[in-house]
């Protein structure tokens, strides 16, 4: 990763390019207090997600079940389905969910095995199998892709002061708030490739108001403030053009494509670069 200071000559440029640093994000998730202002002060009026009831979540599994299996095997299914709904098996599942949803340290009952199991612990590359992109309409105030990329910067850097100001107003489904826990991981959060599962690292957002910048296989950090002043759109295009000009003029080792294997072995190859960074 290349620390990149804005408004360095271009007769620095190569000496900037030829001293990678990396980046080292501290182990430390941020604390609960830090979720205050409008977007959170309703959190603790949002209803708890609850359990269905054994009856109907069976219901709906074999509801599932039909179109996927040929009618002998769908009625063999459905026959282990009613027999697991009168167990005692089935009934003591059943009422340790509820326990669980019952915890008032448990925010709700099933996050934690979604996101492992959905998320975390699902192994198959990123790319294309969980994650997406974005588009974003055309600007016609925008003739140059560095003048577009500045503009998404500026209301993205914008967004994250609300965020952490707090004045950033909650999402409401008509006069409901809705949960506003996930946008804790916009901003300062990175997923860790891991054995099983994958996790989160997050980091405080005062003193770390930097971005990171991909360009042919190479990567670039700079500072979105300085003296507690948010670069202007000229200033952030201005430095994307000197990325651009250093990463286009030096060949790198795509390592970025190792972010697009299994989670296994972009795990395994993580520890073995972090082993040989100096």
């Amino acid at each position: 990763v290349y620390p990149v200071d804005f408004a360095v000559p271009s007769s620095q440029l190569s000496t900037l390019s030829a001293s990678p640093s990396t980046i080292r994000m501290p182990v430390s998730s941020r604390s609960a207090d830090h979720e205050y202002g409008k977007l959170f002060e309703n959190q603790g009026q949002i209803p708890r997600l609850p359990v269905p009831d054994l009856n109907a979540t069976l219901a709906k599994y074999a509801e599932s079940l039909e179109p996927l299996l040929p009618a002998d095997k769908f009625a063999h299914s459905k026959r282990a389905i009613e027999e697991f709904g009168k167990s005692e098996l089935g009934m003591e599942l059943q009422r340790r969910l509820e326990a669980r949803a019952a915890d008032p340290s448990i925010a709700n009952w099933l996050e934690e095995w979604w996101n492992n199991l959905s998320y975390m612990g699902y192994r198959d590359p990123l790319i294309p199998y969980v994650s997406y992109h974005y588009s974003f309409n055309d600007d016609p105030e925008c003739v140059r892709p560095n003048q577009r990329a500045a503009k998404i910067v500026c209301a993205a850097i914008s967004f994250r002061k609300m965020l952490v100001d707090g004045t950033l107003e909650p999402e409401m489904a008509k006069d409901k708030p809705l949960c506003s826990h996930s946008y804790k991981f916009m901003f300062n959060a990175c997923r860790i490739p891991d054995k099983p599962s994958d996790h989160c690292r997050t980091v405080e957002y005062s003193g770390n108001e930097t971005m990171v910048v991909a360009r042919s296989g190479q990567f670039f950090s700079f500072a979105f403030i300085r003296n507690g002043v948010p670069l202007s759109m000229a200033e952030i295009e201005a430095t994307l053009d000197q990325i651009v000009s250093v990463a286009d003029s030096n060949a790198a080792v795509p390592v970025g494509l190792l972010t697009a294997d299994n989670r296994d072995s972009w795990a395994e190859a993580r520890n073995t670069l972090l082993k040989a960074s100096p």
